[in-house]
This record gives C-alpha cells, structure tokens and sequence, in this order.
C-alpha cells in the first residue's frame, strides 16, 4: 500500500489547523464527518479510518464517512465497532485475527489484510454513544507496520469530539422537524431543508424534487385496517430514506404523499431513481398480522427552479404527479404531454 507521510508534531498542529478552518466553512453533514474522519486518520497515521453511526432504531450500525473502504451496514451488536458501542469501550486490538469480535470476510472479499485496529465509540454531550470511529492499520515513522498505543487514543480522542459533536447537532435539529410515525422528516422540515440545501443553489451545478404517492391508499385503509396503513406508510418511508444520500431529504409531504429533494441531481438522474423506486415498490411485499399488501407508486418528477418558492416547486412537481395518478397510477411522470390522453378513471379522486 501507498503509506502517507508520518507527521512531525509541528507538521500535525499545521494539519489540525487547516482542518479547523474548512470544518468552520462547511455547510454540509457528509463533507464535514469526511473532514474529520480524514483529520482522525493523520492524528493517528493509519492506513484507513472510518466514522459509523448508531441508527437505534434499526438496529444496525452503517459508515456515514469511510476512507478507503465502500460504505458498509451491519447489525449493531456484530464486530469491533458493535463491540466498542454496546459496551462504550474504546478497542485497541493489534491482533485482529485473533480476537472472534474481528469478521475477516471484509479482508477476504477485498484483498486487503488488517494488522491493527483501533476503534473508539463517539458519544453525545450527554454521554451516550451515538456512533464509533475506527482507524486500521497503525504505520510508524519510517513506513513500516506499527501498533496502536494509548497515545493514538488519546490523539484520535480530537476527532471522536467533534464527530460527536456534529452528528448531535445534526440529530437535535432534525428531531423538531421529524413525522413521528416515519422517522421522515415533516413539512417543516422540508421548508428548512429547502432554504438550507436548495434556496442557496449557486453552489450547486443542479436539484430535483421527486413528489410520490401510494396508489389507492384509502383502499388499503379500508380492507386492512389502519395499523395495516401505518405499517405501509413505514415501509415506504424506510425504502425512500435508504435509497438516497444523507445531504439528500425525504419527507412526509401528508397523508400518503412523500417528497425527495436531490441536491446534485438533474431530471435523468431522477427520474432513474424514481423508475428504481417504483420497481422496488411494485416488486414488495408487506406483512402485517400474517397478511401480504400488495401497493404500488406514482412519481412525478421535476428538476428545481430556484427563482421559486418552495411551495411553487412543488406545485410544479405535484402536476406531474396528479397526471401520473389519472393516467393508469404506479408510473413515473416528468413531462406532461400537450395533449394529454383521456383520463381512465374519473369515478374518484386520482390522489387516492
């Protein structure tokens, strides 16, 4: 491997300060987590380093910042990273193949080969672990393989602060803005998100906005009671919030409607998630009580107009899905004809 240069101590307050100053001009969640963990792996000079979050309510524990490695998910109370948060335990392991916490099929699947691991939980002002930070392979001064010490821990400590510190701030914002029965985040949230991401859309080359609706969902209601309804709103929530970035949004418009707005994405773009997510929808299958439900998905899809409002771009949006609703359901819609086709269902509202 391609080791990076061993920093003199002059050489490390040089890099902290340099990280600082980008850390203060940085708007965005994921370029800011990228930041540390890339400032955690030259406190330490490791070869990898890689910042998890805690998702409780999944159960699963998934990289928000990975150097070196794909984004990975896992089951919260599996490997180091598991280990290190369900037990708040900082992990310094310079054996890995020797301890069973350490899963070598990562090293199997990609060729690489794990000497030293150093695995510190990241916790909230209050104390509780929120997520862990992991470094791999400790490289000395002179290039060769090292070991991770106490004072690694004690260095990276910097980092695990202020990850802590930015996913907290992150998690507080969002939990006044949050649908409680989805997790999604609710119109005001949006409206923020909105002004945050979207209004200030210079810095960007292009967005979209993704407006969906669950086909016939009065039906479900009505057949299946309204737990079985929650229970398909929760689904889809789940399906739309893993399918995008985390400076993406997905939102609970009302109702049965939902919202994505993508930052970097033109209309190609996603309509293709939109065409993803549709197939996703149409090939599922959702268990409530010992019945399968069966639903389907109609998308309108739009690419944002940043002279309008936040309302008008949804309006704008919601017209496309209103025509994919009148014109057969379970399509996506980013364009209406001129002369659009004799609607096939008149006898009741399309929105349903």
């Amino acid at each position: 491997m391609d080791h990076q240069k061993y920093l003199s101590s002059d050489e490390l307050l040089e890099k902290i300060f340099y990280y600082m100053s980008r850390l203060f001009e940085e708007k965005e969640l994921s370029t800011t987590l990228f930041l540390l963990t890339d400032l955690g792996k030259a406190l330490v000079n490791s070869d990898r380093a890689s910042f998890w979050f805690w998702d409780k309510r999944k159960h699963t524990v998934w990289t928000l910042a990975a150097l070196g490695i794909d984004t990975i998910t896992i089951p919260e109370n599996s490997g180091l990273v598991g280990a290190s948060m369900m037990k708040n335990e900082i992990l310094i392991i310079n054996n890995p193949y020797s301890d069973p916490r350490f899963n070598p099929e990562v090293d199997k699947q990609s060729g690489y080969f794990t000497k030293s691991i150093l695995t510190m939980p990241v916790t909230n002002s209050e104390g509780k672990v929120i997520g862990a930070y992991q470094a791999v392979n400790k490289i000395n001064s002179d290039g060769s393989d090292g070991q991770f010490t106490e004072e690694d821990v004690k260095r990276l400590s910097l980092a695990t602060a202020f990850c802590g510190r930015s996913l907290e701030s992150y998690m507080l914002y969002n939990e006044a803005m949050e649908d409680p029965l989805t997790g999604l985040k609710n119109r005001r949230g949006l409206h923020a998100h909105y002004e945050r991401r979207i209004a200030t859309l210079k810095i960007y080359e292009k967005a979209s906005m993704i407006m969906c609706d669950i086909d016939h969902f009065k039906h479900v209601n009505d057949t299946y009671g309204h737990n079985a309804g929650d229970e398909v709103l929760k689904y889809v929530a789940n399906l739309l919030q893993t399918s995008i970035r985390i400076d993406d949004g997905a939102f609970r418009w009302g109702g049965e409607e939902f919202i994505l707005l993508l930052p970097h994405k033109g209309t190609a773009e996603a309509v293709v998630l939109a065409e993803r997510l549709r197939k996703l929808v149409e090939d599922s299958v959702i268990t409530f009580e010992g019945t399968d439900i069966k639903i389907t998905m109609s998308f309108g899809v739009g690419e944002i107009n940043p002279e309008l409002t936040t309302e008008e771009n949804v309006e704008a949006v919601d017209e496309k899905l209103y025509y994919a609703k009148e014109h057969g359901r379970n399509r996506v819609i980013s364009v209406i004809p001129n002369e659009p086709a004799e609607s096939d269902d008149t006898s009741e509202d399309p929105k349903e």
